[in-house]
């Protein structure tokens, strides 16, 4: 497969099994690559292993929250360029005040977007339209 083809790898990083579940069957209808993981230590670990071409991060994770994930992140050289994309319930100001100053691409409110609207958010940070 030509290096164009290949699908890219987005790493999602949530904890509700359900959403998970839909994410995975969405993205991965729309030609991506997924790897999960469910908490945010998980998701530090999968980000070093895996490279992934954009992270799609919750904010609320059982044992880091979403922005020490994106903090340990973004220290390591890779990380301080990989695009990242928040879903999240967390509507409030300071939030997402805190993902700008941390470099995040979108900050996408769970309740606002479906999933195909998601899909193509991402398609576009990833120019894959």
């Amino acid at each position: 497969m030509p290096p164009e083809a290949q699908k890219k790898k987005i790493l999602v990083v949530e904890d509700d099994i359900f959403m998970v579940d839909l994410l995975s069957k969405e993205l991965q209808g729309a030609g991506f690559d997924i790897v999960v993981a469910h908490n945010g230590t998980e998701g530090v670990e999968k980000f070093k292993g895996v490279a992934p071409d954009l992270i799609l991060l919750d904010l609320f994770l059982p044992d880091l929250n979403g922005f020490e994930v994106l903090r340990q992140i973004r220290q390591d050289p890779v990380g301080y360029t990989t695009k990242v994309m928040v879903l999240s319930n967390a509507s409030e100001e300071q939030n997402i005040k805190e993902a700008q100053r941390l470099n995040v691409i979108e900050y996408l409110i769970k309740a606002n977007f479906s999933l195909p609207e998601v899909v193509e958010k991402i398609r576009k940070v990833l120019e894959t339209v």
